[in-house]
């Protein structure tokens, strides 16, 4: 009977409470379900922009083997990334238009598509790849110091096999170029013992059989003297 009683009373000064600010608790339940709608909504359209970019990614690799111009298909590559930023798919045609343009030779604007990916994505986990896109478009560019900068950035930044065997070469390759054929040795003769059964690796090894019978061998240290047996006089 007591348990009633409070109940009761409870409930008669909850009442009133509520009756006195329901327009402030009806507002905050309208703020809070408008809340829920918008994130819902955001949600369904960031789906639905996914999805359009994925199918319009899709028809644009299809019209690829039709034929179609290497700077058209980059031009269309880099449209898809643009209308549909900040989803997946956009990210697989800005790097998809930057490498076509690297193909053709178009290594400025390749070099500034890269840099855009980059610069757009930083936590992406292509990020490594539009990185050594970069240093490519540095080197075909001509930019050897540029270029082994952003080789050594690859390598200090990125730990997957493929990031770090290429930059590894490129750097051997520019070294090499440079005359500095002691240094190249040293990176191609990492990759070859990293990953001997590789393409790279083999190659690698070639490279470095090479350059090792090129550089001058180092003196032998001179063997120690023998000592001559203590010979005691006769007495």
């Amino acid at each position: 009977m007591q348990s009633q009683d409070t109940e009761s009373l409870v409930y008669f000064k909850l009442v009133p409470a509520i009756v006195a600010n329901k327009n402030r608790i009806i507002g905050g339940l309208v703020a809070v379900i408008a809340v829920i709608l918008l994130v819902l909504f955001l949600s369904w359209q960031k789906n639905q922009k996914e999805i359009n970019a994925g199918q319009a990614y899709s028809q644009l690799w299809v019209s690829a083997q039709t034929g179609v111009a290497p700077a058209d298909l980059a031009s269309q590559y880099l449209k898809i990334a643009g209308d549909y930023a900040s989803t997946q798919t956009a990210q697989r045609a800005l790097l998809q238009g930057a490498a076509i343009l690297f193909s053709t030779g178009n290594y400025a604007d390749a070099q500034t598509q890269f840099q855009k990916f980059a610069d757009t994505y930083p936590n992406s986990p292509l990020l490594s790849t539009a990185q050594l896109g970069i240093a490519a478009s540095f080197e075909a560019l001509g930019k050897a110091d540029a270029a082994q900068a952003a080789y050594h950035k690859v390598l200090d930044t990125y730990t997957d096999p493929v990031s770090q065997l290429s930059s590894k070469f490129a750097i051997a390759r520019i070294d090499e170029q440079q005359g500095k054929p002691a240094d190249a040795l040293r990176y191609y003769q990492e990759i070859a013992h990293a990953a001997p059964s590789s393409a790279l690796g083999q190659q690698a090894n070639l490279k470095a059989v090479e350059l090792a019978a090129l550089l001058p061998k180092a003196p032998m240290a001179p063997a120690p003297a023998a000592s001559m047996p203590m010979v005691t006089p006769a007495k």
